[in-house]
Protein backbone atom coordinates (compact mmCIF):
# COMPACT_ATOMS: atom_id res chain seq x y z
CA UNK A 1 0.00 0.00 0.00
CA UNK A 2 2.68 2.72 0.82
CA UNK A 3 4.69 1.99 -2.14
CA UNK A 4 1.10 2.57 -4.53
CA UNK A 5 0.88 5.61 -2.12
CA UNK A 6 4.58 6.80 -3.55
CA UNK A 7 4.29 5.54 -7.05
CA UNK A 8 0.90 7.74 -7.43
CA UNK A 9 2.74 10.78 -5.59
CA UNK A 10 5.92 10.36 -7.73
CA UNK A 11 3.43 9.84 -10.54
CA UNK A 12 1.42 13.46 -9.76
CA UNK A 13 4.75 14.87 -9.47
CA UNK A 14 5.64 14.06 -12.93
CA UNK A 15 2.75 15.30 -14.25
CA UNK A 16 3.06 18.54 -12.47
CA UNK A 17 6.72 18.82 -13.72
CA UNK A 18 5.83 18.03 -17.06
CA UNK A 19 2.73 20.31 -16.95
CA UNK A 20 5.47 23.11 -15.28
CA UNK A 21 7.25 22.93 -18.07
CA UNK A 22 5.00 22.50 -21.09
CA UNK A 23 3.65 26.09 -19.72
CA UNK A 24 7.52 27.58 -19.53
CA UNK A 25 8.39 26.10 -22.49
CA UNK A 26 4.79 28.10 -24.30
CA UNK A 27 5.64 31.35 -22.60
CA UNK A 28 9.32 30.69 -24.52
CA UNK A 29 7.34 30.00 -28.00
CA UNK A 30 4.71 32.14 -27.54
CA UNK A 31 7.31 35.29 -26.93
CA UNK A 32 9.53 34.14 -29.60
CA UNK A 33 7.30 33.03 -32.97
CA UNK A 34 4.39 34.45 -33.15
CA UNK A 35 5.43 37.78 -35.23
CA UNK A 36 4.77 40.79 -33.22
CA UNK A 37 3.46 44.07 -34.13
CA UNK A 38 6.15 46.38 -35.57
CA UNK A 39 4.85 49.54 -33.33
CA UNK A 40 5.91 47.34 -30.63
CA UNK A 41 9.47 47.35 -31.12
CA UNK A 42 10.06 50.01 -34.33
CA UNK A 43 11.81 53.11 -33.47
CA UNK A 44 11.49 53.06 -29.67
CA UNK A 45 13.61 55.70 -28.37
CA UNK A 46 16.28 54.69 -25.81
CA UNK A 47 18.57 56.36 -23.36
CA UNK A 48 21.72 55.00 -25.11
CA UNK A 49 22.73 58.14 -27.71
CA UNK A 50 24.39 55.69 -30.07
CA UNK A 51 21.19 53.58 -29.80
CA UNK A 52 18.97 56.98 -30.83
CA UNK A 53 22.09 57.81 -33.42
CA UNK A 54 21.61 54.37 -35.31
CA UNK A 55 17.73 54.63 -35.05
CA UNK A 56 17.87 57.48 -36.44
CA UNK A 57 20.03 56.62 -39.74
CA UNK A 58 17.74 53.59 -40.31
CA UNK A 59 14.96 55.97 -40.20
CA UNK A 60 16.60 58.75 -42.54
CA UNK A 61 17.84 55.63 -45.26
CA UNK A 62 14.78 54.37 -45.53
CA UNK A 63 12.84 57.32 -46.10
CA UNK A 64 15.02 57.92 -48.62
CA UNK A 65 14.87 54.42 -50.53
CA UNK A 66 11.35 54.42 -50.39
CA UNK A 67 11.23 57.37 -52.63
CA UNK A 68 12.89 55.18 -55.50
CA UNK A 69 10.87 53.82 -58.13
CA UNK A 70 10.15 50.25 -57.05
CA UNK A 71 7.39 47.43 -58.47
CA UNK A 72 6.17 45.35 -55.95
CA UNK A 73 5.96 41.82 -56.76
CA UNK A 74 4.00 39.19 -55.17
CA UNK A 75 4.09 35.37 -55.49
CA UNK A 76 2.90 32.21 -53.57
CA UNK A 77 4.79 30.73 -50.43
CA UNK A 78 5.23 26.74 -50.68
CA UNK A 79 2.25 26.84 -47.66
CA UNK A 80 0.43 29.05 -49.99
CA UNK A 81 0.89 32.14 -48.47
CA UNK A 82 1.29 35.33 -50.01
CA UNK A 83 4.37 36.96 -50.28
CA UNK A 84 5.74 40.40 -51.11
CA UNK A 85 8.54 42.23 -52.51
CA UNK A 86 10.22 45.43 -54.27
CA UNK A 87 12.03 44.91 -57.13
CA UNK A 88 14.40 47.81 -58.30
CA UNK A 89 15.60 47.61 -61.88
CA UNK A 90 18.94 48.45 -62.73
CA UNK A 91 19.30 51.71 -64.80
CA UNK A 92 20.81 50.54 -67.54
CA UNK A 93 19.51 46.83 -68.82
CA UNK A 94 21.97 43.90 -66.62
CA UNK A 95 21.00 40.32 -65.26
CA UNK A 96 23.50 40.85 -62.48
CA UNK A 97 20.32 39.93 -59.90
CA UNK A 98 20.76 40.79 -55.61
CA UNK A 99 18.12 39.07 -53.83
CA UNK A 100 17.94 41.32 -50.24
CA UNK A 101 17.07 39.11 -47.54
CA UNK A 102 15.81 41.13 -44.27
CA UNK A 103 16.47 39.29 -40.62
CA UNK A 104 14.84 39.41 -37.28
CA UNK A 105 11.44 41.76 -36.79
CA UNK A 106 12.44 43.69 -39.49
CA UNK A 107 10.76 44.08 -43.23
CA UNK A 108 12.10 44.25 -46.51
CA UNK A 109 12.94 48.61 -46.43
CA UNK A 110 12.97 48.71 -42.89
CA UNK A 111 16.47 46.83 -42.39
CA UNK A 112 17.55 47.35 -45.98
CA UNK A 113 19.86 50.59 -44.36
CA UNK A 114 21.50 47.97 -42.00
CA UNK A 115 23.45 46.31 -44.78
CA UNK A 116 22.29 46.13 -48.49
CA UNK A 117 19.90 49.57 -49.37
CA UNK A 118 23.20 51.24 -50.75
CA UNK A 119 23.41 48.81 -54.12
CA UNK A 120 20.62 50.75 -55.31
CA UNK A 121 23.55 52.93 -56.27
CA UNK A 122 25.26 50.45 -58.64
CA UNK A 123 23.71 48.79 -61.75
CA UNK A 124 22.20 46.02 -59.77
CA UNK A 125 18.88 44.61 -60.16
CA UNK A 126 17.55 44.59 -56.59
CA UNK A 127 14.46 42.24 -55.00
CA UNK A 128 13.98 43.62 -51.76
CA UNK A 129 11.97 40.70 -49.81
CA UNK A 130 9.78 41.09 -46.99
CA UNK A 131 10.01 37.56 -45.36
CA UNK A 132 6.55 35.84 -44.10
CA UNK A 133 5.07 37.62 -41.59
CA UNK A 134 6.73 40.54 -41.99
CA UNK A 135 5.80 43.49 -43.76
CA UNK A 136 3.06 42.77 -46.63
CA UNK A 137 4.07 39.40 -46.65
CA UNK A 138 1.15 37.06 -45.20
CA UNK A 139 1.51 35.01 -42.17
CA UNK A 140 1.82 34.55 -38.27
CA UNK A 141 4.88 32.84 -37.18
CA UNK A 142 8.22 34.15 -37.70
CA UNK A 143 10.13 31.36 -39.45
CA UNK A 144 13.77 31.91 -38.31
CA UNK A 145 15.45 30.68 -41.73
CA UNK A 146 13.91 27.33 -41.21
CA UNK A 147 10.56 28.71 -43.32
CA UNK A 148 12.34 31.24 -45.15
CA UNK A 149 14.67 29.39 -47.12
CA UNK A 150 11.83 27.44 -48.74
CA UNK A 151 10.01 30.80 -49.69
CA UNK A 152 13.84 32.13 -50.76
CA UNK A 153 13.84 29.21 -53.33
CA UNK A 154 10.63 30.60 -54.49
CA UNK A 155 11.66 34.17 -55.07
CA UNK A 156 14.87 32.52 -56.68
CA UNK A 157 13.00 31.01 -59.33
CA UNK A 158 10.76 34.19 -59.83
CA UNK A 159 13.90 36.22 -60.80
CA UNK A 160 14.99 33.25 -63.41
CA UNK A 161 11.76 33.18 -64.87
CA UNK A 162 11.76 36.73 -64.95
CA UNK A 163 14.74 37.12 -66.64
CA UNK A 164 14.10 34.55 -69.29
CA UNK A 165 16.89 31.96 -67.37
CA UNK A 166 19.94 34.57 -67.64
CA UNK A 167 19.98 35.56 -64.44
CA UNK A 168 23.05 36.22 -62.30
CA UNK A 169 21.69 36.17 -58.81
CA UNK A 170 23.73 37.02 -55.42
CA UNK A 171 22.00 36.39 -52.00
CA UNK A 172 22.50 39.04 -49.11
CA UNK A 173 20.94 38.59 -45.84
CA UNK A 174 21.51 39.48 -42.66
CA UNK A 175 21.19 37.83 -39.20
CA UNK A 176 17.56 35.78 -39.50
CA UNK A 177 18.32 37.01 -43.40
CA UNK A 178 21.73 35.41 -42.82
CA UNK A 179 20.91 32.12 -41.61
CA UNK A 180 18.02 32.05 -44.80
CA UNK A 181 20.93 32.48 -47.94
CA UNK A 182 23.04 30.28 -45.52
CA UNK A 183 20.32 27.61 -45.76
CA UNK A 184 20.36 27.17 -49.77
CA UNK A 185 23.86 26.79 -50.16
CA UNK A 186 23.53 23.71 -51.23
CA UNK A 187 19.91 23.78 -52.99
CA UNK A 188 21.04 26.67 -55.05
CA UNK A 189 20.09 26.90 -59.34
CA UNK A 190 22.94 27.29 -61.45
CA UNK A 191 22.11 30.78 -61.50
CA UNK A 192 23.13 31.97 -57.93
CA UNK A 193 26.79 32.93 -58.38
CA UNK A 194 27.36 33.85 -54.30
CA UNK A 195 26.31 34.25 -51.09
CA UNK A 196 26.55 37.21 -48.45
CA UNK A 197 26.26 36.59 -44.93
CA UNK A 198 26.50 39.12 -42.45
CA UNK A 199 25.90 37.79 -39.04
CA UNK A 200 23.69 34.57 -39.48
CA UNK A 201 23.17 32.30 -37.23
CA UNK A 202 23.37 28.77 -37.43
CA UNK A 203 20.12 27.53 -36.80
CA UNK A 204 16.96 28.44 -34.85
CA UNK A 205 18.51 26.35 -32.09
CA UNK A 206 21.56 27.24 -31.63
CA UNK A 207 20.49 31.00 -31.59
CA UNK A 208 17.55 30.27 -28.33
CA UNK A 209 19.93 28.50 -26.54
CA UNK A 210 22.33 31.41 -26.78
CA UNK A 211 19.62 33.53 -25.96
CA UNK A 212 18.10 31.37 -22.88
CA UNK A 213 21.56 31.16 -21.34
CA UNK A 214 22.86 34.56 -21.95
CA UNK A 215 19.50 36.53 -21.98
CA UNK A 216 17.01 34.76 -20.03
CA UNK A 217 18.87 32.91 -17.74
CA UNK A 218 17.19 29.42 -18.32
CA UNK A 219 18.21 25.91 -18.54
CA UNK A 220 18.29 25.01 -22.48
CA UNK A 221 15.50 22.08 -21.03
CA UNK A 222 12.17 24.32 -21.69
CA UNK A 223 13.70 24.65 -24.99
CA UNK A 224 12.47 21.04 -25.83
CA UNK A 225 9.24 21.89 -24.64
CA UNK A 226 9.22 24.69 -26.87
CA UNK A 227 10.50 23.07 -30.02
CA UNK A 228 7.67 20.66 -29.40
CA UNK A 229 4.60 22.73 -29.51
CA UNK A 230 6.75 25.05 -32.55
CA UNK A 231 6.50 21.99 -34.44
CA UNK A 232 2.75 21.11 -34.29
CA UNK A 233 1.65 24.63 -34.53
CA UNK A 234 4.56 26.52 -37.05
CA UNK A 235 4.82 23.28 -38.56
CA UNK A 236 8.80 23.44 -38.45
CA UNK A 237 11.44 22.46 -35.91
CA UNK A 238 14.40 24.32 -34.60
CA UNK A 239 17.21 21.94 -35.53
CA UNK A 240 16.27 21.74 -38.81
CA UNK A 241 17.91 24.50 -40.67
CA UNK A 242 21.68 23.84 -39.66
CA UNK A 243 24.04 25.98 -41.57
CA UNK A 244 27.20 23.92 -40.46
CA UNK A 245 25.59 21.47 -42.99
CA UNK A 246 24.35 23.09 -45.85
CA UNK A 247 28.21 24.94 -45.72
CA UNK A 248 29.92 21.69 -46.04
CA UNK A 249 27.61 21.23 -49.50
CA UNK A 250 28.35 24.65 -50.77
CA UNK A 251 27.81 24.79 -54.37
CA UNK A 252 28.77 28.77 -54.62
CA UNK A 253 31.51 31.43 -52.87
CA UNK A 254 30.22 32.99 -49.72
CA UNK A 255 31.08 35.87 -47.70
CA UNK A 256 31.02 35.88 -44.05
CA UNK A 257 30.74 39.19 -42.35
CA UNK A 258 29.73 39.75 -38.16
CA UNK A 259 31.05 42.31 -35.65
CA UNK A 260 32.98 40.29 -32.86
CA UNK A 261 31.02 42.28 -29.79
CA UNK A 262 27.76 40.69 -30.88
CA UNK A 263 26.23 38.93 -28.25
CA UNK A 264 22.82 38.58 -29.85
CA UNK A 265 24.16 36.32 -32.71
CA UNK A 266 27.66 35.33 -31.52
CA UNK A 267 30.82 35.86 -33.71
CA UNK A 268 31.56 31.87 -33.11
CA UNK A 269 28.45 31.31 -35.64
CA UNK A 270 29.99 33.02 -38.37
CA UNK A 271 33.39 31.48 -37.65
CA UNK A 272 32.10 28.00 -37.48
CA UNK A 273 30.28 28.42 -40.42
CA UNK A 274 33.49 29.41 -42.49
CA UNK A 275 35.28 26.81 -41.08
CA UNK A 276 32.60 24.24 -42.59
CA UNK A 277 31.97 25.64 -45.60
CA UNK A 278 33.78 23.49 -48.21
CA UNK A 279 33.18 26.01 -50.97
CA UNK A 280 35.21 29.45 -51.92
CA UNK A 281 35.22 31.44 -49.16
CA UNK A 282 35.98 34.51 -47.43
CA UNK A 283 35.58 36.13 -43.47
CA UNK A 284 35.72 39.53 -42.37
CA UNK A 285 34.91 40.81 -38.63
CA UNK A 286 34.76 44.29 -37.78
CA UNK A 287 36.62 44.40 -34.56
CA UNK A 288 34.39 46.68 -31.51
CA UNK A 289 31.09 46.08 -33.32
CA UNK A 290 27.63 44.91 -32.18
CA UNK A 291 25.04 42.93 -33.71
CA UNK A 292 24.12 44.14 -37.40
CA UNK A 293 26.12 47.09 -37.43
CA UNK A 294 29.09 45.88 -39.29
CA UNK A 295 27.61 48.37 -42.29
CA UNK A 296 26.66 51.42 -40.04
CA UNK A 297 29.78 51.61 -38.06
CA UNK A 298 32.02 50.72 -40.98
CA UNK A 299 30.45 51.95 -44.20
CA UNK A 300 33.27 52.67 -46.47
CA UNK A 301 35.24 49.29 -45.50
CA UNK A 302 31.82 47.07 -45.56
CA UNK A 303 30.73 48.80 -49.08
CA UNK A 304 34.82 47.60 -50.43
CA UNK A 305 34.33 44.16 -49.17
CA UNK A 306 30.85 44.00 -50.65
CA UNK A 307 31.38 45.06 -54.26
CA UNK A 308 34.70 43.22 -54.33
CA UNK A 309 33.48 40.20 -53.77
CA UNK A 310 30.24 40.61 -56.27
CA UNK A 311 32.75 41.95 -58.69
CA UNK A 312 34.77 39.00 -58.22
CA UNK A 313 31.60 36.37 -58.59
CA UNK A 314 28.61 37.74 -59.70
Amino acid sequence: MLWLIISLVLVGLIIIWLGVSFLIGYLIWRKAIPTEDPSTYQNQPSEDPIENEFSMFIQKEQKALEKIPMEEVWIKSFDGLNLHAYYREADSKTTKTIISVHGWHGSALSTAPQFSHWLVNFNYNILFIDLRSYGKSQGKYTGYGALDSKDLLKWINYIVERLDGEAEIALFGISMGGNTVGSVADKVPIQVKCIIDDCGFISPWEEFKHLLLTKIHMPVYFLYFSNIINRLIAKYDFKENNTLETFKRSRVPVLFIHGTKDDFVPTAHSTANHEACTSEKEIHLFERVPHARSYFENQEEYRKIVLNFLAKHL
